[in-house]
C-alpha cells in the first residue's frame, strides 16, 4: 500500500514538473529571444518562452512558424503575408450613407474589462527597477487605458487584484480574476504586461512624441484560439489604419492558453518593455485606445448619452431599429419612384419635372381630398349629436 501511494505522488509530481515546464510563458532568466527568417536575417524578438510550431506576425503583416530553437536564436519559416483587408470593418455602403438619418448615431457602449497577471512589473528607465512586488507601474498602464476609454464613452472595470510572485502559475491565480471579470458580462478583456527586450524593439515616435508599440498575445491552446486569432487580426487591421507603426506583431503560442477560454474577445497586451519608459508606454496605450470602440462594436457616443441621459429612440441614443427600417423602406420607395420616372419618361429632365408636378399637384389635391373627407364626416357626427 505505501510502495503504491508513494509512486502515485511520484507519478503527480512528475505531472506537474512537465505540465510547468511545459506551459511556461516568460523567460525568467534575464534574456530574450532574437527569431531569423531563413536568410538570417532577424525579423522578430521577444522576450517570451518560445517553442517550435509557435507563429507570429510582423509589424508588415508578413506570417513565420518557429522550426528550431539555438539557445537565443530561433529559426523561422516564412509562411506567408496576411491580406489585412479581410479583417477591417466593413464599409458602409453608398446608399446606406445617403439614407442614414442626419443624427449622430450613438450606438451602445459596451464594457471592457482590465487586469494584469503580472502585477510586477515595471519599466526601469522610469522605476529604476524591472519588477516590484504587487506594485508594478504596469498598472499605471491599465489605467491610463482604463481612463482613455472610459473618455470614449466606454464603461471599465480595472481589477488591481495582486497574483504576485511572477512565475508561471501566476496566470492560475488570475484565472480566478478573470472569471470574476468575465461574469460581469464585458465586451472585451484585456491583460496588460510589458515585454522584456531592447528598447529600440518597442519604441517609436508617433504625431512626433515617444511612444511604446504595443505586441498582441494569442493562446492557440484552448478551444478559444480561432476566435482569438481572428479578434487580433481585426484589433491589428484597425490599428494600421488608425495608428500606424503602433503594433508591433501577433505572437501566436501553440501551447499557450493565458485564459483566453473564458472569452472569445480576450487579449494579452504587452505595452513596451522594461527598457522603455512609463511615460512612453501610456502614450502608446492611450493611442491604442482609439482602436478599440470601432472593434468590440461600441462607437463614441454623444456628450448626452455620455452622461446617461438618453433614451431609445432619442437623437442621442440614435435612432431605433423600427426607425432605422421605417427609414430604409422610404429611401427605398423613394429610389422606386425615381426608376420609375427615368424609365417612363426617358431623361432626367422630364423625370424631374414629373416628379414636380405630382408634388405641386397631384398630392396637394391628394391631401386636400383627405382633409374634405376627414371635414365630411366630422360635419356628420356633429348633426348625429
Amino acid at each position: 500500500m505505501n510502495r503504491i501511494t508513494c509512486c502515485f505522488f511520484a507519478t503527480l509530481f512528475a505531472l506537474i514538473l512537465l505540465t510547468t515546464s511545459g506551459y511556461a510563458h516568460e523567460r525568467n532568466d534575464g534574456g530574450y529571444y532574437t527569431i531569423v527568417d531563413e536568410m538570417g536575417t532577424a525579423v522578430y524578438l521577444t522576450g517570451r518562452a518560445i517553442d517550435i510550431g509557435d507563429q507570429f506576425l510582423t509589424e508588415q503583416n508578413k506570417r513565420y512558424e518557429v522550426i528550431s530553437i539555438e539557445g537565443d536564436t530561433a529559426h523561422a519559416k516564412f509562411i506567408g503575408t496576411v491580406n489585412m483587408s479581410l479583417y477591417e470593418q466593413p464599409r458602409q455602403s453608398p446608399l446606406a450613407a445617403l439614407l442614414a438619418p442626419k443624427i449622430a448615431n450613438a450606438q451602445q457602449k459596451g464594457t471592457v474589462a482590465i487586469y494584469h497577471t503580472h502585477t510586477d512589473e515595471s519599466y526601469v528607465p522610469t522605476d529604476g527597477v524591472e519588477s516590484k512586488l504587487g506594485a508594478g507601474s504596469i498598472m499605471k498602464v491599465g489605467s491610463a487605458f482604463a481612463e482613455s476609454l472610459e473618455a470614449k464613452g466606454i464603461k471599465v472595470i480595472h481589477s488591481k487584484a495582486k497574483h504576485d510572485p511572477h512565475d508561471n502559475m501566476a496566470y492560475e491565480r488570475s484565472r480566478r480574476t478573470a472569471m470574476n471579470l468575465v461574469k460581469q458580462k464585458p465586451s472585451a478583456i484585456f491583460d496588460i504586461h510589458r515585454d522584456a527586450v531592447p528598447p529600440q524593439v518597442y519604441g517609436t515616435k508617433i504625431n512626433g512624441k515617444d511612444v511604446s508599440k504595443v505586441q498582441l498575445v494569442v493562446g492557440k491552446y484552448g478551444p478559444t484560439g480561432k476566435q482569438i486569432e481572428d479578434y487580433a487580426l481585426k484589433i491589428k487591421a484597425a490599428a494600421d489604419k488608425q495608428h500606424p507603426g503602433l503594433v508591433k506583431g501577433i505572437f501566436f503560442a501553440k501551447g499557450g492558453d493565458y485564459n483566453q477560454d473564458l472569452m472569445p474577445r480576450s487579449m494579452l497586451l504587452e505595452v513596451g518593455a522594461h527598457t522603455n519608459s512609463l511615460d512612453s508606454a501610456e502614450r502608446g496605450i492611450a493611442l491604442f485606445a482609439d482602436v478599440i470602440p470601432s472593434v468590440i462594436g461600441a462607437a463614441p457616443a454623444g456628450q448626452q448619452a455620455q452622461s446617461g441621459k438618453a433614451g431609445f429612440g432619442t437623437a442621442a441614443a440614435g435612432p431605433s431599429g423600427a426607425s432605422k427600417s421605417i427609414g430604409w423602406i422610404l429611401g427605398l420607395l423613394v429610389v422606386g419612384v425615381i426608376a420609375f420616372l427615368l424609365l417612363s419618361t426617358g431623361s432626367l429632365k422630364e423625370a424631374g419635372s414629373k416628379f414636380k408636378q405630382f408634388t405641386s399637384t397631384e398630392f396637394t389635391n391628394f391631401l386636400g381630398s383627405i382633409k374634405k373627407r376627414n371635414k365630411g364626416r366630422k360635419d356628420d357626427d356633429e348633426r348625429s349629436k
